[in-house]
């Protein structure tokens, strides 16, 4: 018998999630294969883990789901207990973050003492940001780097790129976990960003580089965004759902471009490039996805280690694992506004 350790179990599709004792995973090598970057696993000791809307969303409708008995969370840090034969970039002792597998039995669930990270999806954490600040980062950098730099090809920010003249992007929901950090990837690759939520949240937005911020439920908000732009907006990233795409739709100038996380436009636009933006699938590589998911992690990590990214708000939920549950609740029932619930392992 191996050694059990303690994760969140979900028995089937639409069930309860239950702490339960299990194997402790062991991490896979490194196996030949033509994809650059590090593959292969991680066992890393979980000491915080973040909580996504999709976590609800996969146990209750069990898409990207392989099979069951499954843990579920993708979103965690940790520190590397074991490295799979072969990697080379992480050690014994490194401090980590990770996108982990969503819904892979095995041991890839986040929701556990221990879990497998795989490597192309992990970055290394600094360390002035605590174990909760570093758990809400992955998923949300990873979402909005592919928006902006995969799906709207805009370059890096690692590339330091300069416009001859200001260029804008409209950011939909931008007090969301991916939605903040979509704001500061923008502006750190130097565009003005424009971004909407409530006015509550105006002021976070400011302060983490959004050059203006507009009320969504303002009756004129096409006005005040085709004002702001003149009528020249080429960027929407809309991380809301379809009602926000279609007005992404209707302030973009000729052969500009939208990117959308949730549903998309319902409206269409001959001249606008519509591009969906999808994290989860990843880790099955498709089309070599994840060499492309891997080189932003590496750029992620820069910006990191050189505080030009900020966490989320956070706000920890009581009870370790045996929390979760009910803080997926306060998820699904929309009762979590511009932060990020987490749980701490001890």
């Amino acid at each position: 018998m191996g050694t059990k350790i303690k994760a969140l179990v979900l028995q089937a599709k639409g069930g309860e999630q239950v702490v339960k004792e299990v194997d402790k995973p062991v991490p896979k090598a490194k196996p030949n294969a033509a994809i650059p970057g590090e593959i292969g696993d991680l066992l890393v000791n979980v000491k915080a883990v973040a909580l996504n809307p999709v976590d609800w969303k996969q146990a209750d409708a069990g898409f990207f789901i392989d099979a069951y008995p499954v843990t579920l969370g993708s979103d965690a840090a940790g520190i590397v207990e074991a490295v799979g034969e072969g990697i080379t970039e992480f050690s014994v002792g490194d401090e980590v973050l990770a996108f982990t597998k969503l819904g892979v039995p095995g041991g890839y669930g986040a929701f556990s003492e221990y879990s497998l990270f795989e490597a192309a999806t992990t970055i290394k954490k600094p360390p002035f940001f605590s174990w909760e600040q570093a758990a809400t980062i992955p998923v949300g950098t990873l979402t909005a780097a592919i928006g902006l730099y995969h799906e709207l090809n805009l370059p890096l920010p690692t590339e330091n790129p300069s416009w001859f003249r200001e260029e804008f992007i409209l950011i939909w929901g931008g007090s969301s976990s991916v939605g903040s950090y979509a704001v500061q990837l923008a502006a750190n690759t130097g565009l003005s960003v424009i971004a909407t939520a409530s006015p509550k949240n105006h002021d976070y937005l400011r302060s983490i580089g959004a050059a203006y911020v507009i009320d969504y439920n303002a009756p004129d908000v096409i006005d005040q965004i085709n004002s702001i732009t003149n009528n020249q907006l080429k960027y929407v990233f809309d991380i809301i759902g379809s009602e926000s795409s279609n007005i992404g739709l209707k302030v973009l100038a000729p052969n500009g471009k939208l990117a959308h996380t949730s549903e998309g436009p319902t409206d269409t636009k001959d001249d606008v490039q519509i591009k969906r933006v999808v994290l989860g699938v990843a880790h099955r590589d498709t089309q070599g996805f994840l060499k492309t998911v891997n080189k932003l992690a590496k750029v992620i990590e820069q910006l990191l280690f050189e505080g030009r990214i900020q966490p989320n708000n956070i706000e920890v939920i009581e009870g370790g694992l045996n929390g979760i549950p009910s803080g997926l609740q306060k998820l699904k029932e929309g009762r979590v506004s511009a932060t990020k619930l987490v749980a701490k392992f001890d």
